[in-house]
């Protein structure tokens, strides 16, 4: 009934947030200047995650001017302290690469998993006996087997392959029957070492633990002994646990720490989009993680590398030179496995045979060279995969004049950039022994041969001084900051600062922000808010007290954004088109209402300054500016209302603060930035 209710309502809404799509509306008009207050709101809501009570009072005292050039400063400005303190309990966000491996990966920390002792066929099956069960005859394989004492056939029969013994009806039965008691033996041991909760609780206490209030929750794990407790919590879905982080962190150490590292990052985001002081910095760092994208399920070292990733290679360039950036990224353990350029080698390394040398790792974790040996199978030759992506999305863009011969010699520059001890203590190592040494053209420069390491770097100094880069940059910036179809002129002059000060972002960020483009009627509006905006907006617009982000972060996945999750190198799109789709749509409608009802765990909203305001007011104090004909009109009639014409939402009796903030927080208005 609910969803019925919301299907016209987000039809319409998304009619509604179409109109700012190119070609949907008239040609904007970035000449027309905004007046005074319109540039403060219009300076909140692009370089921040939204406007919070008094930020605009802030910005009209300080000046804008002021205000940005500050935000562009973010060392000059005193961090929240709240989200220091909100912070302080996700250990990982301060770990390096190797404590976490050792920490969430090695240590088998409330590893709640059986794992089947491992059987050598070679000691239980000696000399003739391996070859006449794998390779002999029927009659062979069968005599081999029926000689075994009955446990260790058992044994055996447990891990040899179906297929030896299809054709032995006894030993098949047999087989199946070995299987078949070795998984009750498993199930068994499990369901000892993690009790389900049928078997922990009465089931009125299975009831409050899935499904009752925080208060009924509490209390029921107040009254179990520390023992009990600690196992009813690992059982709990993580959902149970929303809005008590220490106990949801608990409960992932016990099922699988090596889930701590990700939900970490995910649960600091949008703490620090929330609360920060320093949102400039926060929507930088959002942006530049998506435009060097890693995927964060690429195997176990994609997930232990992320955390440095985006604090130790993305944040601290977000404001520097592009050049250091890129190289930061080029270096990180991160990208390297993410694109799989540390098992990159020069093609004429792979000798044809048993002899061929092959990356191995000593004792001590140091990759080096070597011959032969069962490493053999982890040498792929030369892999396209980062040089490909280096010039088309992290650079000079698809249209940026490379070819494919482009590619392949970028690739073969970065053959070598490898990872030393991959698994465990991650960092950047050149390989001398894997890099293609001899001479490159890239992008018409010569890399002359036996350059080693440096021939890496020189493309990153080509690419990073590339007018195309320029232009590229700037476009993506642009898109972000002003429009999604920005003015080519804006473009230009921003390129041509990138190239005049060597790549300086912050200088390329003051050209956009002091243009009068950006202070235009045409990029006013012009945006729509991806879902991590519009949640950290929805709650910075009702100053809320956050005490646990994992519901949010879900939401956030509901609308089509999962934190870190995006699977393709060029990230998440970062226009319009990319969030209207219905089920996104109504994804927003359902969150705006739970917002505002107090219903989304981990979130404190107090709505009581809105109390005997009228709605109009309350509208005006949501959306940070009057809100439209349209909407005054809706929320005047106080009646059930579903939007016939775009511009309207659907408002029930708009008659509680709380109703009007779920309307206002769904309006298409309040989507737009």
């Amino acid at each position: 009934m609910y969803l019925k209710r919301l299907l016209p309502i987000a039809a319409a809404l998304g009619a509604a947030i179409a109109a700012v799509e190119p070609g949907s509306r008239p040609a904007p008009n970035f000449d027309a200047k905004l007046n005074p207050e319109e540039r403060i709101q219009h300076a909140l809501s692009r370089l921040t995650f939204g406007a919070r009570p008094g930020d605009a009072d802030e910005v009209r005292r300080m000046g804008v001017d002021k205000w940005i050039e500050l935000q562009l400063h973010p060392e000059r400005i005193a961090e929240n302290p709240t989200l220091e303190s909100r912070l302080k309990p996700l250990e990982t966000l301060r770990m390096d690469d190797a404590a976490i491996y050792k920490e969430y990966y090695l240590s088998g920390r409330g590893m709640m998993m059986v794992t089947p002792r491992r059987i050598n066929l070679n000691e239980m099956l000696p000399g003739e006996q391996f070859r006449k069960v794998f390779n002999g005859t029927a009659e062979e394989r069968h005599a081999s087997l029926l000689a075994l004492p009955p446990e260790k056939r058992m044994e055996v029969l447990t891990v040899v392959p179906q297929n030896v013994v299809d054709d032995l009806p006894d030993m098949k039965k047999e087989r199946e029957e070995a299987v078949r008691k070795q998984n009750e033996e498993r199930q068994a041991e499990l369901r000892r070492m993690r009790p389900p909760l049928t078997d922990l609780l009465e089931p009125a206490q299975v009831h409050i633990a899935m499904s009752g209030s925080a208060a009924e929750r509490d209390a029921l794990l107040a009254s179990l002994d520390a023992g009990k407790r600690e196992q009813v919590i690992a059982v709990m879905p993580p959902n149970a646990l929303s809005g008590r982080p220490e106990l949801r962190r608990m409960a992932a150490m016990s099922r699988n720490p090596r889930d701590v590292p990700s939900s970490d990052l995910r649960e600091a985001k949008l703490y620090r989009a929330i609360y920060s002081n320093r949102q400039l910095e926060e929507v930088l760092t959002d942006f530049w993680f998506n435009h060097f994208n890693v995927y964060e399920n690429k195997g176990q070292q994609g997930r232990s590398v992320l955390v440095s990733y985006e604090r130790d290679a993305i944040r601290p360039h977000v404001l520097g030179k592009f050049k250091n950036l890129l190289l930061a990224v080029a270096h990180h353990p991160a990208m390297l496995y993410y694109l799989d350029n540390w098992e990159s080698m020069a093609p004429d390394a792979l000798e044809v045979g048993p002899f061929a040398p092959v990356p191995t790792v000593t004792g001590n974790g140091v990759i080096g060279g070597g011959r032969g040996g069962p490493f053999s199978r982890l040498s792929h030759g030369l892999n396209e995969n980062y040089g490909r992506e280096i010039l088309e999305l992290h650079t000079l863009g698809v249209n940026g004049g490379y070819t494919q011969q482009d590619v392949i010699a970028v690739a073969r520059c970065f053959t070598g950039w490898s990872i030393r001890q991959p698994v465990g203590k991650p960092e950047f190592v050149f390989a001398g022994f894997m890099h293609d040494d001899g001479e490159k053209v890239v992008l018409g420069h010569k890399i002359a041969a036996g350059g080693g390491e440096s021939d890496g770097l020189q493309v990153i100094d080509i690419l990073a001084h590339h007018p195309s880069t320029a232009r590229f940059i700037s476009t993506k910036l642009a898109r972000r900051f002003v429009a999604d179809m920005p003015p080519p002129a804006l473009i230009d002059r921003m390129a041509r600062t990138f190239l005049k000060t060597d790549g300086d972002l912050r200088a390329v960020l003051e050209t956009m922000f002091t243009s009068h483009e950006f202070f235009s009627e045409g990029a006013r509006n012009a945006k729509i808010k991806s879902p991590l905006e519009f949640v950290a907006g929805a709650v910075r617009a009702l100053n809320a007290d956050v005490e646990d982000t994992f519901t949010l972060a879900q939401n956030v996945a509901d609308m089509g954004e999962p934190l870190y999750n995006k699977e393709v190198p060029a990230g998440y799109k970062d226009t319009a088109d990319a969030w209207l789709s219905t089920a996104n749509v109504v994804a927003r409608i359902k969150f705006a209402e739970n917002l505002a009802t107090g219903k989304v765990p981990g979130v404190k909203v107090d709505l009581s300054r809105f109390d005997n305001k009228p709605a109009v007011q309350i509208a005006r104090e949501i959306l940070g500016h009057e809100p439209s004909p349209a909407i005054v009109n809706l929320l005047d009639a106080g009646v059930n209302h579903a939007a016939s014409v775009p511009g309207t939402v659907y408002c029930a009796v708009c008659s509680s603060p709380a109703t009007v903030v779920g309307s206002m927080l769904s309006s298409p208005e309040f989507q737009r930035r």
